[in-house]
């Protein structure tokens, strides 16, 4: 599993990876379920007392999460790549599957508004998308290496799967990381996408917003074409079954399924199809 970066921000001078981390404590069976970010069950003792002594608290970090931060943060410093300490915690945290960042080195997703140029945590979180936004930047990405877990990831890959996420601040991080998008497009693997899109909008988050901004069109068509020479099919929701043509004339194959996932047993359906398309 390749996990966006992009996201990555140094908070209270600790190196913190929101993706990441969502999907170790997922994977880990800790997360938030019901927030969809951090641990279940965590407490914000330390934020409240940063907050009391001036510090900034708009980025919401638990008591237990912040215990990943500080050692991810130490083992950096101590001259550990960022894929050896995500592999470890993951490990210590009892996950079996691989999650790899795209590169060691860091990257920073940009949202440039009318009031200037933010990173992403702090349009999403701290301003809530407000504001029209005129471009998107991934700063560092086209200089960071592929590491070689990736490389080798993809090489050996006869299924490659796009998640349903935010095309521009999930998918894009990635395959804007120099040379991972060649890969990606040479592959002889099985490439499929799944849209976040229904309708003209996306399940949740800015997608819609940034696509348009972008001059995508905020639906599944517009996925696929942002996608096109990356992936042989996407998957896109049943009642969007008109999209179907526009999709197939980009050369893409397009297959109709409920794509919603509100329950683990939508979860399981849906991987199970995209394992067997």
């Amino acid at each position: 599993m390749v996990v966006n970066t992009g996201d990555n921000i140094w908070m209270h001078g600790l190196y913190v990876c929101p993706d990441i981390d969502i999907a170790t404590y997922t994977l880990a069976g800790i997360e938030d379920q019901e927030r969809g970010w951090g641990i279940a069950g965590d407490t914000f003792h330390l934020l409240e007392d940063l907050g009391r002594l001036g510090a900034e608290t708009w980025f919401k970090l638990g008591d237990r999460d912040f215990a990943t931060h500080l050692l991810r943060t130490h083992m950096l410093l101590g001259g550990k790549r960022l894929t050896e300490i995500t592999s470890l915690l993951a490990k210590r945290l009892g996950v079996k599957q691989t999650i790899l960042p795209p590169s060691d080195e860091h990257i920073e997703t940009h949202i440039i508004t009318e009031e200037g140029e933010r990173h992403l945590q702090e349009f999403w979180v701290k301003r809530r998308a407000e504001g029209r936004v005129s471009g998107v930047r991934y700063v560092g990405a086209a200089t960071a290496k592929v590491s070689g877990e990736v490389e080798t990831a993809i090489h050996n890959a006869d299924r490659i799967l796009f998640c349903p996420g935010n095309p521009i601040t999930s998918l894009e991080p990635i395959i804007s990381t120099d040379g991972l998008g060649t890969m990606l497009a040479h592959s002889r693997a099985r490439r499929i996408a799944v849209s976040p899109m229904v309708g003209g909008g996306g399940f949740s988050g800015p997608a819609s917003k940034l696509m348009s901004a972008l001059g995508h069109e905020p639906t599944s068509v517009g996925v696929a074409e942002l996608y096109s020479g990356l992936i042989d099919e996407i998957v896109i929701d049943r009642t969007d079954a008109s999209m179907r043509p526009s999709i197939k004339k980009l050369g893409v194959e397009c297959t109709l399924a409920d794509i919603r996932m509100d329950s683990p047993g939508d979860e399981r359906r849906l991987a199970k199809l995209l394992l067997e398309a």
